[in-house]
């Protein structure tokens, strides 16, 4: 099993580059952000390069919302530049959000340009070999607005686009406050997730805390085949170190 380190939500003052060197002296090897655009990439490459840590995924550029029809060429603009970044750094998965309601765009309205602009995205995708990963949000605590918070209707926008190199990114996190039911959902859907997401609930905190038994969660999914990384995304109440070197002691394939 492998655990993903996002570094913008444990370390959010601490620059990425600050973070990779000492990365393997906690167990870990893999890292994930939110922002590209902000970051030097060129750093970023080496660094990896010279302590042989992976990047696992990051966002496609999300200051264009693809919920608006007239931004569909942007948008897709924006995410050529984001796969040019993942080839770089040698990341073959990208986030992409669905959009947070805008004046004068009706829910049913954005809802068919997100559909349409994720197809139309597919022949980029399979040509440069790049995974979409679809985040659904909850709008009840944490993003009131956004557009996508139902496993049942992201997969459902999956099913319309019908790509393998369109898929889920299950944030159990956020899940876990839409809907629950969070074993059978997975098993039911799991050759459409590419990527998982954990933090504790309440709280979004140190995911060995809280109402939820990630390691028995992790452990069940894996045994359904998933062998993708576990997204570390959570916003640590103590030392992000400490609580890495925690998770590293409790969850499943740490061992």
């Amino acid at each position: 099993m492998k655990y993903s380190v996002c570094t913008d939500a444990l370390f959010p003052d601490t620059p990425v580059e600050d973070i990779i060197p000492v990365l393997r002296d906690h167990g870990y090897d893999t890292i994930e952000f939110w922002t590209w655009w902000d970051k030097d990439l060129e750093r970023i490459e080496h660094l990896c390069a010279e302590h042989q840590i992976q990047i696992s995924t990051f966002c496609v550029d999300f200051r264009t919302n693809p919920g608006i029809p007239e931004d569909h060429d942007k948008y897709l603009e924006g995410l050529d530049a984001s796969i040019r970044a993942a080839r770089r750094l040698n990341c073959r998965t990208l986030i992409a959000q669905a959009g947070w309601s805008a004046e004068g765009v009706p829910a049913d309205v954005h809802d068919r340009a997100l559909r349409t602009v994720l197809k139309d995205a597919v022949p980029t995708l399979e040509k440069n070999d790049i995974t979409l990963i679809l985040e659904p949000l909850n709008i009840k605590v944490d993003h009131p607005g956004y557009h996508l918070s139902t496993s049942e209707h992201a997969f459902s926008i999956l099913d319309e686009v019908g790509s393998s190199h369109v898929k889920l990114l299950f944030d159990i996190y956020h899940q876990q406050i839409t809907e629950g039911n969070i074993l059978a959902t997975i098993e039911k859907h799991l050759d459409q997730i590419g990527h998982f997401h954990i933090a504790a609930v309440p709280g979004r905190i140190e995911p060995y805390n809280g109402e939820l038994d990630y390691p028995y969660i992790i452990d069940q999914i894996s045994r359904l085949g998933y062998n993708g990384c576990w997204g570390l995304e959570y916003m640590p109440k103590s030392d992000p170190w400490s609580t890495l070197d925690t998770v590293k002691k409790i969850f499943p394939g740490n061992e």
